[in-house]
Parts: structure tokens; C-alpha cells; sequence
């Protein structure tokens, strides 16, 4: 399974042109004006809301002075790469934006960190458990099957072993149960299968463990590429979920990860999550 994505290809090119016109200690406006630009073209430009050709592309990277030939062809490569079609396009017209980029994300980040207060996460979902869940709130059975689709492609990059998955659940994840009986003991089986791959942790925060700050949403942190502080944000709402992916929201990134470290600390040692699964699936006859 490979890591490429064209969003991170996309984000690599993107923010190496920021940090190179930054470097230099140049305004959007002063580049604007060199290349005989409009100023909203550049902010367009960094913040990806529009495409970069490679003309653009190489007329900034000159101007940044950027003019090794092995360089520049590989900032080519990664913008070419950008551009090309990948499986979650099928779904862009059905799906919200946000959650179209974070799937891009989601499929190439190099670690996943999340909390999740009341549902199994989606990457760890099984078939039957996707299905009631949204049936449980619709009877669009086609929407059901979408979701499935989009969920098991989702969960192929826990086949990578060089990517990091870490969970916490909270302990009442294990008794929220969605399905019937047989299809509930398979979701917690599964959770229990996946808990074993040496690329993922699967943690539970005992009731026990009291209140933490910072548990009242789940979240999740991916961390997109080796740049520092490459990072996105996802919070769940009950009127949609909130998607931060821009400066600042790399800083609340990194709050959120003070927390997750919190209920990490709090929660049961990874070692403990297959017999604190057994003992509910003991307790489901």
C-alpha cells in the first residue's frame, strides 16, 4: 500500500512555496506585485483553494529563487501528482467538502490519533455495524451501501504496516450496542483483531478513570507528513463535525494533543484492551 495521496502531494508543493516566500520574508502583496499577480491569486494559491499550474508553480519557484533542476522537478512531480484521480472522486458530490479532504488525508497521513466517547471509529468498523448505524437513523438503504463502500476503502491503510493508528475508546463504546447480538459480538471480535497488528493501539479509558478535561468530544489528529506540526484536526458536533487545517488550526491541533496524551495516561495499557474486550463479550450471551 503506498502513502501517495494527491491532497499530501498537493500539500507538500503548497507548503513549500509558503515556507520558501516566508524565508525570504516576503508578503503575499510583494509577490503579487513581482509576478504582475492579483493578491487574492496567491492566497488562493497557499491556501489550495484553487489548482496550481505548473507554470505558476515554476514561475514562483524562480522568483524564489529555487532553480536546481533535480528540484524542481520534484516539486513538478508532487504538483502533477496533486492532480490525479483518486478513489474517493467518485464520492465528491455526495460527500461535504471537509470530509472529502479528510479522507485524502486520512489515506496517506503517517499516524492517526482519536478519541472516540460513543461509537466504534470508522476505521474499525465492521460491515454490519456501519449499516445499522445508519439505518438506525435512515432507510435509505443506498446511502447505507455508500457508506459501507466508503468505509472499507478507508480501512485498507490499516493494511500499511508503517502507518500508526492509535485509539482510545471510552468504555462506554463497548456497551453501545447498534446491532443485534451476533452482529455486536463481531464489531467487538474485530476490535479485538485489530488491536493485535503492531501498527495499532487500541486503548480503553475505564469508567473508572473519572472525568478528564477535554473528554466531552471525540476527536482525531492525523498527522499528515514529517513537516513539523503538519497537522489536521477533526472534532465531532452533533450539527457536524469541525475541521481545522490551516495555521491556526495546527496550533489547536496540538492542544488537542495535550489532551489525547491526558486521556492516553488515563486510560487502560494497551496489553489490557483484549481481556476488558473478552469480559463484554462474556457479558453478551
Amino acid at each position: 500500500m503506498t502513502r501517495s495521496s494527491p491532497l499530501v502531494s498537493q500539500r507538500r508543493v503548497l507548503a513549500t512555496i509558503r515556507e520558501a516566500r516566508e524565508a525570504l520574508s516576503l508578503t503575499q502583496r510583494e509577490v503579487a506585485e513581482a509576478l504582475d499577480w492579483s493578491v487574492s491569486k496567491i492566497i488562493r494559491i497557499e491556501n489550495g483553494s484553487v489548482g496550481l499550474s505548473i507554470t505558476d508553480l515554476k514561475a514562483l519557484l524562480l522568483h524564489y529563487g529555487i532553480t536546481d533542476r533535480d528540484r524542481v522537478e520534484t516539486y513538478v512531480k508532487l504538483a502533477k501528482a496533486g492532480r490525479q484521480p483518486a478513489w474517493w472522486d467518485e464520492y465528491r458530490r455526495l460527500l461535504s467538502p471537509d470530509f472529502v479532504k479528510y479522507i485524502g488525508l486520512e489515506s496517506a497521513a503517517i499516524s492517526v490519533r482519536q478519541y472516540q466517547l460513543h461509537l466504534v471509529p470508522g476505521l474499525l468498523q465492521t460491515i454490519a455495524y456501519t449499516r445499522s448505524l445508519i439505518l438506525g437513523n435512515s432507510e435509505d438503504r443506498e446511502l447505507a451501501d455508500r457508506q459501507v463502500r466508503i468505509r472499507r476503502s478507508r480501512q485498507a491503510r490499516l493494511d500499511d504496516p508503517e502507518l500508526e493508528h492509535n485509539f482510545i475508546l471510552d468504555e462506554s463504546v463497548l456497551h453501545r450496542q447498534v446491532t443485534d447480538l451476533h452482529d455486536w459480538r463481531e464489531q467487538l471480535q474485530r476490535i479485538m483483531q485489530v488491536s493485535r497488528q503492531p501498527n495499532v493501539t487500541v486503548q480503553i479509558l475505564p469508567y473508572s478513570a473519572g472525568w478528564i478535561e477535554g473528554m466531552q468530544s471525540s476527536f482525531t489528529i492525523l498527522t499528515v507528513t514529517e513537516q513539523v506540526n503538519d497537522l489536521h484536526l477533526s472534532i465531532e458536533r452533533p450539527d457536524g463535525d469541525q475541521y481545522f487545517d490551516d495555521v491556526l488550526g495546527a496550533e489547536k491541533a496540538v492542544e488537542f494533543g495535550k489532551i489525547f496524551a491526558r486521556l492516553e495516561a488515563a486510560a487502560l495499557p494497551p496489553s489490557e484492551t483484549p481481556h476488558v474486550i473478552e469480559e463484554s463479550l462474556q457479558n453478551r450471551h
